[in-house]
């Protein structure tokens, strides 16, 4: 079944190869036809496929292909060829891979990839210390997996406690 998305287009977040502005109507996004998940973030929409790999579309910078041009139709996360699951956070997205590991990519001024630094990864990049991830999730500045023992772990903004440690 084909993946249809709507809503404001104006980065190409549509994914269906159009320059409209918006579209209040769900289109097919283009190429898209064995998605098994989907997460949205800030500007940019991603697919993961029943092959395991993961397309993205919309804001250069946070499509995980090198680039930081913008793209209205999905391209292939650079890399991933084993996802499991996949989540998004406001400016980043991330991966988690069939041996547990995730891999995150996008905006990281918070720390919110999980490397370790605050650079923008244009390309996936392993979070460090996870081994044993079942699944992955992201808010505006922080991200949180959890691990296939139940346990929760998180990473990046705490401003507002959003890491769950008690600080």
């Amino acid at each position: 079944h084909p993946l249809r998305g709507r809503g404001d287009n104006d980065v190409g977040t549509l994914g269906d190869g159009t320059a409209i502005p918006a579209s209040g109507l769900p289109v097919v996004v283009s190429g898209i036809t064995t998605a098994t998940a989907v997460t949205a973030a800030n500007n940019v929409n991603c697919a993961l496929l029943s092959d395991s790999t993961v397309r993205c579309w919309g804001q250069g910078g946070q499509l995980g292909n090198g680039s930081a041009g913008n793209t209205n139709t999905p391209v292939a996360v650079t890399g991933i060829t084993t996802a499991t699951a996949i989540g998004a956070g406001g400016f980043h997205e991330c991966a988690v891979l069939a041996d547990h590991t995730a891999k995150c990519w996008g905006y990281n001024a918070n720390g919110q990839i999980g490397d370790g630094g605050t650079s923008n990864r244009t390309s996936p990049i392993a979070v460090a210390g996870i081994t044993t991830a079942s699944s992955i999730d992201g808010g505006a500045k922080h991200t949180c997996t959890v691990l296939t023992d139940n346990t929760i772990r998180c990473w990046g903004f705490n401003a507002s406690g959003q890491l769950g440690d008690g600080s």
